[in-house]
């Protein structure tokens, strides 16, 4: 068992947790983690799903978007990768489209909570940072050697090694997401059956 708790005091519950946040820089693994419980019968909200739907292509979301940021409205369709290079270089963006799309996000995934029965694992990038993290009973952060999150980074979206680490950059510092999470995953060869182990545990009790 290689996960971790951190040393800070935690609300000690002894009810089980029912919600479970799950959190980890681009690249980290969490898609590997969040598939393995799937595979395992936990019902998992993936928020960069919602997110997908919600400001899908044609919808009102993206609408909201493309009039916040025009220079990324290309012939009436939002232009992701102009954004996405948008936001990495400037904080102010960055903010900017956090704040649209922040509030409407937890919404959605509040209504998604209460459909189902707990535990329920949510999964997203930005936990703290958005706010979400309110929504769990306790969090885990997945850890991942940032050489090792470049080097997937540049195979898996087709991007050279400066690219990955501007995208990275761009996010909270690992440091900063470990020491906010109850827990952390080390991203190692076996750390999808440590992620069950915990999360076996968490619906226990916390």
């Amino acid at each position: 068992m290689k996960f971790t708790r951190n040393a800070r005091e935690l609300n000690m519950r002894k009810t089980p947790a029912k919600v479970i946040g799950i959190t980890g820089g681009i690249a980290s693994g969490k898609t590997t983690a969040t598939t393995a419980l799937k595979q395992s019968g936990y019902t998992v909200i993936d928020a960069d799903e919602v997110s997908r739907e919600t400001f899908a292509q044609g919808t009102d979301g993206e609408r909201s978007i493309m009039l916040a940021f025009p220079e990324a409205n290309k012939n009436g369709k939002l232009n992701r990768a102009l954004l996405r290079r948008i936001i990495s270089a400037d904080d102010d963006a960055r903010v900017k489209l956090n704040e649209l799309t922040h509030p409407v996000i937890i919404e959605k995934i509040k209504t998604q909570i209460a459909d189902f029965p707990p535990p329920v694992i949510l999964s997203a990038p930005l936990l703290f940072e958005s706010g979400l993290s309110s929504l769990c009973d306790v969090t885990v952060c997945i850890y991942c050697p940032r050489k090792t999150r470049i080097k997937r980074l540049t195979a898996r979206d087709n991007i050279t090694e400066e690219d990955a680490e501007k995208i990275i950059d761009a996010q909270t510092p690992d440091y900063i997401r470990c020491t906010l999470a109850d827990y952390i995953v080390p991203s190692g060869d076996s750390f999808t059956e440590e992620m069950l182990e915990l999360i076996n545990e968490l619906r226990v009790k916390n």
